[in-house]
């Protein structure tokens, strides 16, 4: 296939074109055909570049519209995509230089050009320009902004990210025009950009000195940082809430522990005054006595959650997992459980298989695990509580269903979270729970390998489930609480 390269000759002497145009076709070959068309001045070399196509430019410096380097200029800024060789005199080999800096592809001496040389100056000039190319289209690509920036904080490329981010349209909305930002190459600039009206960006401008067409510039990048602040933000206000979360955390467990003792002491007088081992009580003075006990042991229930809490969530509470028969301690605890709700109209259902593997568990944690999520089931059952188990290939999974009313779509994701507690009335009336007893279970189930969560539909009741590990098998990877829906 021929391949044929369009010339186009910017040169006023009309016998040096005529020699030009016997080199050129001297140079074609079986393979390779050179047009050349000639232009007497700039301005019609420029007017036959704007209405058709040519591959290169050979480019007299001297012409009667214009001469010197001021010539390449006005050639590259009027058709910056075609490659330009420049024809110098034979003592203008400076010039010729000059001109590669400032975005020749080549210069040749025109005392000295025959055909051999000219097709090597176009093909080198051509092969050089689709390197450049390349390179430009690497930069084009960039996701981040690249520009160039002369000494005098004039732009001189802009690719189109750079446009994007500074609100151009086109190249000519920033080239050739004043950089507005400060170029500091020894730190980041942090920026704020107004892309488009409405709309405002954080971005992070670097910048590196370079030569630039043989006089020094600057090359900055902008990169679009937006997502990447307000990461580093949530980030922030995450770890200060943790910060925050520690310290309450560290104060509520030292105010627990030294408040054990007082309680002990008001407790005990207390019981001394409710057993009328002081002294015979009035009918109203025992009643109040009552109250005072109920709202004590209320207290001491919150102390002791407080700290069973705190010793689980720093790692310091003794585990002693061993190998032990599950079920067995299912029907134990229910049976406990049954028996301080007899006066209760509540049917509690056992739904276990005959027989079990052993688990390798704490039993102790384990039975506070089933007896918390028995008491949140029989505080919202209606008239029904079954537990289930069912062994697996590597645990046993317990089940506790209650026919209440269900939890709350929007609490599921908080279930297990410190202080949540489901459709708690107000005003001081119903139950009132101190909200730890599903976070001390979730700890718990962590430390023995196993995991908890609930399942639910709204009118239907809920279901809390947790596993144990058989002897044998790998604790189960600990995940965050899930929610789904219940399937009976």
């Amino acid at each position: 296939m021929e391949q044929r390269v369009r010339i186009l000759l910017v040169e006023d002497d009309p016998d040096y074109a005529m020699l030009m145009n016997a080199y050129v076709n001297q140079a074609c070959g079986p393979s390779l055909n050179y047009v050349l068309q000639n232009a007497e001045r700039l301005e019609d070399g420029l007017a036959l570049l704007a209405r058709e196509e040519f591959d290169i430019v050979l480019l007299d410096l001297l012409l009667p519209d214009s001469e010197g380097l001021q010539t390449l200029t006005r050639m590259r800024e009027g058709a910056p995509g075609v490659p330009v060789v420049v024809l110098t005199n034979v003592d203008q080999d400076d010039v010729g230089l000059e001109a590669i800096a400032r975005g020749a592809q080549d210069f040749l001496s025109k005392s000295k050009i025959d055909a051999r040389r000219l097709s090597l100056a176009v093909g080198f000039a051509l092969q050089r320009d689709r390197l450049f190319r390349q390179i430009e289209g690497v930069v084009d690509a960039s996701p981040d902004g690249t520009l160039i920036v002369d000494r005098t904080k004039t732009v001189r490329y802009a690719n189109p990210a750079a446009l994007a981010l500074l609100g151009g349209r086109k190249r000519q909305d920033l080239v050739g025009r004043v950089f507005a930002y400060e170029l500091a190459p020894e730190r980041r600039v942090e920026l704020k950009l107004a892309p488009e009206p409405g709309r405002e960006i954080s971005a992070e401008m670097r910048v590196a000195e370079i030569d630039w067409r043989g006089a020094p510039a600057w090359l900055a990048t902008i990169r679009d940082v937006t997502e990447l602040r307000k990461l580093e933000a949530i980030r922030a206000e995450v770890r200060e809430r943790a910060r925050g979360d520690q310290l309450k955390d560290q104060l509520l467990s030292t105010v627990a522990h030294e408040l054990r003792s007082p309680l002990s002491v008001v407790k005990a007088v207390v019981g001394t005054l409710r057993d009328r081992l002081a002294g015979p009580l009035n009918e109203e003075q025992a009643e109040l006595i009552v109250s005072a006990d109920r709202n004590i042991n209320r207290l001491t229930r919150l102390l002791n959650n407080f700290l069973d809490l705190s010793r689980l969530e720093s790692r310091r509470a003794r585990v002693s997992r061993a190998p032990l028969d599950p079920l067995e301690l299912v029907r134990e605890i229910v049976a406990g459980v049954k028996m301080a709700n007899r006066g209760r109209r509540l049917t509690f259902a056992l739904d276990l298989p005959s027989g079990s593997p052993e688990v390798r568990v704490d039993a102790d944690m384990i039975a506070q695990v089933l007896s918390n999520l028995l008491e949140n089931a029989v505080r919202y059952a209606r008239a029904r509580v079954t537990v289930r188990a069912a062994v697996g290939a590597e645990a046993v999974e317990v089940s506790v269903v209650d026919d209440g009313p269900g939890i709350p779509s929007e609490k599921l994701g908080s279930l297990f979270d410190k202080f949540v507690q489901l459709d708690r009335p107000r005003g001081g009336a119903g139950y009132k729970g101190t909200g730890l007893g599903l976070a001390i279970s979730r700890e718990i189930m962590g430390l023995n390998g196993g995991r908890i969560w609930a399942e639910n539909a709204v009118g239907r009741g809920a279901c809390f489930r947790f596993t144990m590990p058989l002897v044998g098998a790998p604790d189960a990877p600990q995940e965050e609480p899930r929610a789904g829906l219940e399937t009976r």
